[in-house]
């Protein structure tokens, strides 16, 4: 088995055109391995060479990445799942969808995406909105009790524009006439949210703007909002797989607000962002080596 530690695309079998995506997270058994690339079993697809190392053992993805790239795999990972009010991962029966359910009416909408998937032999492990997040964090101890989705942007949260959102970031759903949040879903980093949408479609991922979220949130156990940035590492493109954190993703977010193009806020500190970091330093008369040290990040912030 191999854990993609990023997200990479999935091609046929001759690499002639793309078939699908791995997510970061996904595991894949593996077939054969050639001059070409990664055969997987994922139907049948190609992870090409240059994505390869991205497939790593599940040993060393879990060494390799944080807490919060776990998050974001585990919600990846939940999409196809049911919608139950109130459920926070566990498998569903009727007699549970119906004890957990708010109103008659919706124990049925429930209940009948329920019996779709059982005779389909889909998930039937369900979730609601603040479930699909809190059962994450419950579990790896980063909460001390449950949250609805207003509790988790109130109290667990720093507010960050839209603009500032980078994966694992919250995104939420404000009433117009009163400041409290009714739905929430996790950003991906990709312009996609995953969220336990509704009884009728259960957990989806759609384009951020999809959805009309407006209001987006920064958990304060990934760190808080970028104003809480501070340097404490050399910043470099050290290769598969690379740096990742909230300090590679406020560098990001200044270079973006300055003209140059990282390939994406997403705490990555790829090529792209390594040549924007370069372009910078060059034109703000910094030894340009693509490195952010002491100096770079000064000037930078």
């Amino acid at each position: 088995m191999k854990v993609a530690a990023k997200s990479v695309s999935v091609y046929n079998s001759t690499g002639a055109c793309v078939i699908g995506a791995l997510s970061c997270g996904d595991a894949v058994k593996v077939i054969e391995e050639n001059a070409a690339g990664v055969l997987i079993a994922y139907i049948v697809g190609l992870v090409k060479t240059a994505d390869a190392p991205s497939l790593l053992s599940p040993e060393v993805w879990d060494s390799a990445v944080d807490e919060k790239q776990r998050f974001i795999a585990f919600i990846a990972a939940r999409e196809g799942a049911l919608y139950v009010w109130g459920a926070q991962g566990q498998q569903m029966t009727p007699a549970l969808i119906k004890k957990l359910e708010n109103s008659p009416a919706n124990y049925e909408r429930a209940l009948a995406k329920y019996n779709e998937h059982v005779k389909t032999g889909k998930t039937l492990i369900a979730y609601d909105c603040s479930g699909l997040v809190v059962s994450y964090l419950l579990g790896a101890g980063l909460l001390l009790g449950d949250r609805s989705a207003n509790g988790l942007y109130h109290n667990e949260c720093d507010a960050v524009g839209k603009h500032e959102m980078a994966a694992g970031d919250l995104v939420f759903k404000k009433y117009l006439t009163k400041d409290q949040m009714y739905h929430v879903g996790v950003y991906m980093g990709d312009g996609s949210v995953v969220h336990a949408k509704g009884r009728d479609v259960g957990v989806v991922r759609e384009p951020l703007g999809a959805a009309g979220w407006n209001r987006f949130g920064r958990l304060k156990c990934w760190g808080g909002a970028i104003s809480a940035a501070v340097y404490s590492r050399l910043l470099k493109n050290s290769g598969k797989p690379y740096l990742k954190g909230d300090d590679v993703y406020a560098v990001q977010y200044e270079l973006e607000n300055r003209g140059y193009d990282t390939g994406g806020t997403d705490g990555v500190y790829g090529p792209k962002t390594e040549e924007a970091v370069t372009a910078f330093q060059h034109a703000a008369g910094l030894g340009a080596d693509g490195i952010v040290g002491p100096v770079t990040w000064a000037a930078l912030m």
